[in-house]
């Protein structure tokens, strides 16, 4: 299996430059793109194993972003938002994300996070794994 492949939508600079850093540590080779447009146009060329997706978008927001990409990528699609009210979750996971996570968040939270999403993925039934006593 070849390095696992990660995709950062997001237009704030230093956001996204702090996400390539952590996936980056992370062991992931990542591709990023400051508009939907273009993160459109890279997930659908080469679906990463993961992709971050900030809701708020210059060009469109992250849920158009997900709902146009959902059938071509197979691997994880995490929201990002400094949204956090639960009608935001919701409408990220009816667009097709697999988890929703609120900015603003610290490097080492993101990891653990990241991690345990991708656990629970490769468990296959989506449910997180169980937690310990």
């Amino acid at each position: 299996m070849g390095t696992a492949t990660a995709t950062v939508i997001e237009d704030d600079d230093d956001i996204r430059r702090l996400l390539e850093v952590v996936l980056s540590q992370e062991g992931y080779a990542v591709t990023t793109a400051a508009s939907g447009t273009d993160g459109i146009a890279s997930l659908i060329a080469e679906p990463p194993d993961l992709a971050l997706v900030d809701v708020g978008l210059p060009d469109m927001d992250g849920y158009e972003v997900v709902r146009r990409v959902r059938t071509a990528v197979i691997g994880l699609i995490v929201m990002l938002s400094a949204r956090s009210q639960a009608e935001d979750a919701r409408l990220g996971l009816e667009a097709g994300a697999d988890a929703y996570l609120t900015k603003p968040f610290r490097p080492r939270q993101l990891r653990q996070e990241l991690r345990n999403l991708v656990a629970s993925a490769l468990t296959g039934d989506g449910s997180a794994p169980p937690a310990s006593e």
